[in-house]
C-alpha cells in the first residue's frame, strides 16, 4: 500500500501542477481530514481498477503463518517482491514512462540479488517453521513422529516392491539379454523395454494405492506425503531411459557401446542428480505451501541452483570417459563421422558451459519473473537426452546387423529393408526434436510469440513437413529397390584382372543395368513433385512455375538436339537390351568392358587400363561378346608324324577333367574337343580345337586348356612341332655330293619361297 499511496501523491501532485500551467487561480488549500479522505477515495479507486484489470498484487500471507519478526515480512520487503509467473502483470523492470535501459535493469537486479540473498536466515527460520506445521494441532491430532515413520515406511515399501518386482522378472530378462543376437531378435530388445514398463505400472499402482490409502486430504502431512511418494515415482520413472540405455546389468541389451563400469558410473551418477534435482524442486514446492515469502523462495532457489549447478559439473567430470565412449558408438555400427568423434573428444567443453548458462537462467529467474529460458534449457536437455537413447537404440540395430551379416548373409533384403526403415525413422524423429525445440524457444524462451501464434505456424507448416518426410521416405524406398538389383561392384585397380587364375567381372542383369537410369529419373521425380506441392501448400500459385518450366523444357530441347539425340539413343539402347553393366563390347569405335552410362553417354573400360566415353548418339552398331554363350576355336602345331586318332582321344580326355573341375564345371556348356586339321604345313600338322562355355571367363578357361594339353600331350607321346628345317646328307662321306644336294636343296626353297610370294 505504500507504493499505492506514492504513485496516488504523484498522481496528486501531477492534478495540481496542471492548473498552473493552465494559468487558472489557485484552489484554496485542502485540510489535512480532506486530504486523508481524499488519498483513501482514490487509494480504493486505483485499488478497483487494479483489481478488475487482472493485475493484484501478491497477497499478504496470513498473520498466523507468517512470524512478525520476519524480516520479510515488513510492507517495504512485500512492495518489493516480484509478481508470480503465474499472474500475468507486468515485470517489476518495467517502469511507467517504458522499459528501462539495460544498466538499469542489471542494477535493479543486482540490488534485488542483495535482497534476496539477505534473506538467508529468514529461509533457515522458515525451515524450522516444518515441525511446528506437521504437529498434531494442524493435522487432525496426527503425530509428527508417526507421519515420518509412515512416510518412510511408505517409500521403503515403494521402493521395495520395484526391487521385488525387477527379482521376480530378472530370469525372464536374463534369458530374453541372452537372445539378442540378430535383426531378427529385435523383438527381445521391445520385450526388455515392456518389463521396464510393467514394473514402473506396478511402481505407480503402489504408490497410488499408498496415497489413496494414507495421504488423503489437505492436511500438512497428507501433502507432504502426497509430494514425496509422487517425486520418488517420477525420480524412477526417469531413471527408466537411462536404464534402458546403460542396462548395468545386462551387458548384451545395453544400447550405449560401454563397458559395465561405464554404465554403473552413468547409472548412479544420473540416479544421484536426479534425486538431489527432485528433492530441491520439493522444498522450494514446501516453502511455497506453507506461504513463506517471495524472497525466501527466491534465496531457496538460488541455494538450490547453487548445489544442482556444482553437482552436474561434478557429475559431468566424474563421467567424461564413459560418456565419450557411448558418443563415440553412436557410428551406426562404422567409424564414426567427423560430428559424432568432435562431440566423443569435447562433450565435456560443451556441457560445462550450458550447465553454467542454465545456472545463470535459473538465478535470474529467481530474481525476476522471466523464468522462460531456464524451462527452456531444461527442456532442451531432456530433448537432447531423448534424442541420444533414441540414436544409441538405431546404433544398437545396426551393430546386430552387422553381427548377423558376419555370421551368414541369409536375409540382405530384409536388413536393407531395416536400414531404410531406421534412417526414415531417424529422420522422422529429428524433425518432431526441431519442432520441439521451435516451440519451446519460441513460446517459452523467448517469448517470440504465443500458442495461438504458433499454433497457427504449425497447422501451416505440417503439412508441408509431412510432404518433405513422405518424399524422404519415397527416396529410400527407391534407394532400397535399386540397390537391392545394383550390379556388383568391380574393382577399378590396375592389373586387377591380370593373373590366369583370376575370375572375369561378374555381368549384371538387364534389370540391375537399368537401376542408374531408374534411380537418376526417380529422384529428379522426386525432388519436383515434392517441391511444387510444398510451395502449393504454402500458398504460393505454382501454375506460372510449371507454365515457365515448360517453356524452358521447350526450349533447351530445341537449343540442344545433340544432348535430346544421345538421351533418347541411350533410352532406346537400354529398352533393346544391347548391353549391360560388366559386358564386353567393340562399338566400332572402342573396345571394353562396360563400367557404367549416365543419361548422355557409356563408359568402357579397355583392358589395358583406359576408360572410353562414347556418347549414346555415336554407338552405331555394337558387337556384344558377353551374352547367352562364348564358344573359342584355337590352332596347336603338331609335328607330321602325329596319331591323329591319339590325339583326339586324349584331348577328349583334357576335356572331360575339365569339365569335371570344380572350378570350371559351372562355366561349360561344350566340352572341349578336336574339331580336326585344320592344314598341313611343311614340317607340321596344324588342328583346331574348339569349346562351348558361358561368357564370363572364356578367356581363362582357353588358358587352362592348354596349360593342360601341353603338361600332358608330351606325356602321351604326341610332340608339337617347331620350325626347324631338317637337311640330310644324301652322299655320305662326299663333300662334293653333300654341297650339290645341299644346292639343290636351297634352290628347291627359293623357288617354293618365289612361288608363295607369286600366290600372295
Amino acid at each position: 500500500m505504500n507504493r499505492l499511496r506514492r504513485v496516488v501523491l504523484a498522481l496528486l501532485l501531477l492534478l495540481s501542477a496542471a492548473p498552473v500551467a493552465a494559468q487558472t487561480p489557485t484552489p484554496a488549500p485542502l485540510s489535512q481530514q480532506q486530504f486523508d479522505q481524499l488519498v483513501d477515495s482514490l487509494s480504493k479507486a486505483v485499488a478497483e481498477r487494479l483489481k478488475t484489470s487482472g493485475a493484484t498484487p501478491a497477497a499478504t500471507p496470513p498473520a498466523s503463518t507468517q512470524p512478525a519478526s520476519t524480516p520479510s515480512a515488513t510492507p517495504s520487503a512485500e512492495a518489493a517482491a516480484p509478481v508470480p509467473a503465474s499472474e500475468p502483470a507486468p515485470a517489476p523492470m518495467m517502469s511507467m514512462a517504458g522499459e528501462e535501459p539495460m544498466s538499469e535493469k542489471l542494477i535493479e537486479v543486482l540490488d534485488r540479488s542483495d535482497d534476496v540473498l539477505a534473506e538467508l536466515p529468514a529461509l533457515i527460520e522458515q525451515g524450522g517453521r516444518l515441525p511446528h506445521i506437521l504437529g498434531a494441532e494442524m493435522n487432525n491430532g496426527h503425530e509428527p513422529g508417526r507421519f515420518l515413520l509412515l512416510l518412510a515406511a511408505c517409500v521403503a515399501v515403494a521402493l521395495g516392491t520395484e526391487k521385488l518386482l525387477r527379482f521376480a522378472l530378472r530370469p525372464l530378462r536374463h534369458r530374453l539379454a541372452s537372445r539378442v543376437s540378430g535383426v531378427a531378435s529385435l523383438w527381445a530388445l521391445t520385450a526388455l523395454i515392456s518389463i521396464d514398463v510393467m514394473i514402473i505400472a506396478g511402481l505407480w499402482l503402489a504408490t497410488h494405492a499408498m496415497i489413496v490409502g494414507f495421504f488423503e486430504g489437505e492436511v500438512p502431512q497428507a501433502r507432504l506425503g502426497y509430494l514425496v511418494l509422487t517425486s520418488v515415482f517420477y525420480w524412477r520413472l526417469y531413471l527408466v531411459v537411462f536404464r534402458i540405455a546403460l542396462r548395468p546389468n545386462l551387458p548384451q541389451a545395453r544400447l550405449a557401446e560401454i563397458d559395465d563400469a561405464g554404465a554403473l558410473k552413468i547409472y548412479r551418477w544420473t540416479a544421484v542428480l536426479i534425486l538431489v534435482a527432485i528433492a530441491l524442486a520439493d522444498f522450494r514446492r514446501i516453502l511455497e505451501g506453507i506461504q513463506a515469502p517471495t524472497l525466501v523462495v527466491a534465496c531457496a532457489m538460488l541455494v538450490n541452483t547453487l548445489i544442482l549447478t556444482s553437482l552436474l559439473i561434478a557429475g559431468s567430470v566424474a563421467i567424461r570417459e564413459p560418456m565419450g565412449k557411448w558418443f563415440h558408438g553412436l557410428s551406426q555400427g562404422g567409424k564414426p563421422g567427423p560430428l559424432v568423434a568432435s562431440i566423443a573428444r569435447f562433450w565435456l567443453i560443451i556441457a560445462i558451459p550450458f550447465f553454467l548458462v542454465l545456472g545463470m537462467a535459473r538465478v535470474y529467474g529467481a530474481l525476476t519473473t522471466a523464468i522462460g529460458v531456464q524451462e527452456a534449457i531444461a527442456m532442451t536437455m531432456n530433448v537432447l537426452i531423448g534424442l541420444l537413447v533414441l540414436e544409441s537404440f538405431m546404433d544398437k540395430v545396426c551393430r546386430l546387423m552387422q553381427r548377423e551379416e558376419a555370421q551368414a548373409h541369409n536375409h540382405p533384403k530384409r536388413e536393407r529393408a531395416i536400414e531404410a526403415l531406421m534412417r526414415c525413422v531417424r529422420v522422422a524423429i529429428l524433425l518432431g526434436a526441431l519442432s520441439l525445440l521451435f516451440r519451446i524457444w519460441a513460446v517459452h524462451g523467448v517469448g517470440m510469440m504465443d500458442m495461438s501464434g504458433y499454433n497457427a505456424l504449425a497447422a501451416a507448416a505440417l503439412p508441408a513437413g509431412a510432404i518433405l518426410l513422405g518424399a524422404y521416405c519415397a527416396w529410400q524406398a527407391v534407394e532400397y529397390f535399386t540397390k537391392l538389383h545394383a550390379a556388383p561392384a568391380t574393382s577399378g585397380l590396375p592389373g586387377h584382372q591380370d593373373t590366369e587364375d583370376a575370375a572375369a567381372p561378374t555381368t549384371a542383369s538387364r534389370m540391375s543395368t537399368l537401376m542408374p537410369l531408374l534411380r537418376v529419373t526417380m529422384l529428379l521425380a522426386i525432388i519436383v513433385m515434392a517441391a511444387l506441392t510444398v510451395l502449393s501448400q504454402l500458398g504460393i500459385n505454382i501454375t506460372p512455375l510449371i507454365a515457365g518450366a515448360s517453356i524452358v523444357g521447350l526450349a533447351i530441347s530445341f537449343g540442344s538436339q545433340t544432348l535430346v539425340k544421345d538421351i533418347v539413343s541411350g533410352v532406346f539402347y537400354l529398352v533393346d537390351d544391347a548391353f549391360r553393366v560388366g559386358e564386353y563390347i567393340d562399338c566400332g569405335r572402342a573396345k571394353g568392358t562396360v563400367e557404367g552410362f549416365t543419361l548422355r553417354s557409356l563408359k568402357l573400360r579397355h583392358q589395358n587400363g583406359m576408360v572410353h566415353t562414347i556418347p549414346f548418339g555415336q554407338l552405331g552398331q555394337i558387337t556384344n561378346f558377353s551374352r547367352d554363350w562364348s564358344t573359342l576355336k584355337f590352332n596347336l602345331r603338331f609335328t607330321r608324324d602325329t596319331d591323329i586318332e591319339k590325339l583326339r582321344k586324349t584331348v577328349k580326355k583334357i576335356g572331360i577333367e575339365l569339365q569335371d573341375d570344380p572350378e570350371y564345371k559351372d562355366d561349360f556348356l561344350a566340352p572341349l574337343k578336336m574339331q580336326g586339321v585344320a592344314d598341313i604345313a611343311d614340317n607340321a600338322l596344324v588342328v583346331r580345337f574348339k569349346f562351348t562355355v558361358k561368357p564370363t571367363r572364356p578367356t581363362v578357361i582357353q588358358r587352362e586348356a592348354v596349360k593342360r594339353m601341353i603338361r600332358i600331350l608330351p606325356e602321351q607321346g604326341i610332340e608339337f612341332a617347331n620350325n626347324t628345317v631338317s637337311v640330310q646328307s644324301m652322299t655320305s662321306g662326299d663333300p662334293a655330293a653333300a654341297a650339290a644336294a645341299s644346292r639343290k636343296v636351297a634352290n628347291d626353297i627359293a623357288e617354293k619361297i618365289a612361288a608363295e610370294a607369286a600366290a600372295g
